[in-house]
């Protein structure tokens, strides 16, 4: 006979260091977005090498990621009160649906060898007007899947198979790319929205965190509601301050990648393939180490330690011309970048109220995403001119001085409200 002792933990009652995967809701869309991501850094891959082998262009190349990227910085500010509007769920299965269709005729186009650079743009311009739709819905979809106490580790979790995904999409796609062309990399993307279309549509028990009674209001006073929030909120606008320079000058660095690999490393497509997985395994280590290490009290610490320390190894990366240095010092890279944007995205959403979320949301990933265009074009057009060391070191050297200035001010104005400040731990960033 098994005795049970009434005072230890069961499996039921034990707490478990990954909380969030406890509810089903969250562990279907997880898995489901663990194969996408997978098949999108495929796609990644394989489309910047095919725009290098039509092209031979570092501008041309980041132009492409610009153009995907342009939408959701002038969409994404109006497809957030959208998300706050109606059902997210069926919102992102609308959006998956029309990713896998692009993938596909990206596919297509490319095995027929009909495939153009203009084909590749505009099928890019399409996807990221899709992603304007998808991203805030996305980023807020999460608290109606968990309990807000487990909302850090759900993020960190979503943290943790993105950069999974970066380990093994890269190098499936160097590999694929080598072995067979472009094609089969796009047409596994397309494949591979099967899998969150189908964890989306097997989700029933959502959290009732849209439940909230609101007063009938119009699309624009929903919008402006959400800026005033911010504006209202310091710990959020300085996040999304840090976050937007940072995306803006610094994290178009994988943008650069693909150029500094062929032209300064002198690389092949399997060879640009290790160096993001390089990176990916960096950031899949933040990112589990963040979802069983639950430290909301150090979130300041993660954010300024992780964007300074990545800055800062930036700027040495713009003096590798070694490919295992290359490799050595994106491992770290890639670790402190997740452990800046990770703790960055669950901080916000952790300040937020529910009926707010989309809308901030939409602004963070206007910070995070939506300036890309403009990261990448400016990366892509002084690669082009100086080469892409010095693009590197510029980004890198104005993100860091700006954020050596936001962290002075920021800590002028917490001792100046806090006089009597004892040194008490705090959450405030």
């Amino acid at each position: 006979m098994r005795i049970i002792n009434p005072g230890a933990p069961t499996e039921s009652t034990r707490p478990s260091r990954l909380p969030a995967l406890s509810s089903r809701s969250f562990r279907l869309f997880w898995f489901g977005q663990m194969i996408s991501l997978t098949g999108t850094w495929v796609q990644s891959v394989a489309q910047q090498w095919l725009v290098l082998q039509l092209t031979h262009s570092a501008f041309q190349v980041g132009l492409v990621v610009t153009v995907q990227f342009l939408p959701l910085l002038l969409l994404v500010l109006f497809t957030g009160p959208v998300a706050d509007r109606i059902d997210k769920r069926l919102l992102l299965l609308l959006t998956q649906v029309l990713s896998l269709i692009l993938a596909a005729v990206l596919g297509t186009l490319t095995i027929l060898h009909v495939v153009q650079y203009w084909h590749i743009v505009v099928i890019a311009g399409a996807l990221g007007t899709v992603n304007a739709f998808y991203t805030p819905a996305r980023q807020s979809f999460v608290p109606e899947l968990v309990d807000r106490q487990h909302l850090l580790n759900a993020v960190a979790l979503n943290s943790a198979i993105f950069n999974g995904a970066r380990v093994v999409g890269p190098a499936l796609g160097g590999l694929l790319y080598a072995a067979t062309g472009p094609a089969m990399a796009f047409y596994i993307n397309a494949a591979s929205y099967l899998a969150v279309i189908a964890g989306l549509l097997m989700i029933r028990d959502l959290r009732e965190t849209r439940g909230i009674e609101r007063e009938p209001s119009t699309y624009l006073t929903d919008l402006l509601e959400g800026f005033r929030y911010i504006l209202r909120e310091t710990r959020v606008m300085v996040i999304l301050a840090l976050v937007g320079i940072s995306s803006l000058f610094a994290l178009n660095f994988t943008t650069l990648l693909p150029v500094f690999s062929k032209f300064v490393l002198h690389l092949s497509s399997t060879g640009f393939g290790v160096i993001l997985t390089a990176q990916g395994a960096g950031s899949l280590l933040a990112a589990i180490g963040l979802s069983v290490w639950n430290r909301p009290d150090l979130a300041r610490r993660l954010i300024y330690g992780g964007a300074f320390t990545f800055l800062i190894l930036e700027i040495v990366f713009a003096f590798v011309r070694s490919y295992v240095w290359a490799l050595v010092i994106l491992l770290p890279i890639g670790f402190c970048i997740t452990l800046f944007s990770t703790t960055a995205n669950s901080r916000i959403l952790d300040t937020t109220p529910s009926a707010l979320q989309g809308r901030v949301m939409s602004v963070y990933s206007l910070m995070f995403l939506g300036l890309t265009p403009i990261g990448s074009f400016l990366a892509g057009a002084v690669a082009e001119r100086w080469g892409s060391p010095i693009a590197f070191l510029l980004g890198a050297g104005i993100t860091l001085a700006a954020t050596v200035l936001i962290f002075v001010w920021r800590a002028r104005s917490r001792a100046a409200a806090m006089p009597n400040y004892t040194g008490a731990p705090t959450t405030t960033s």
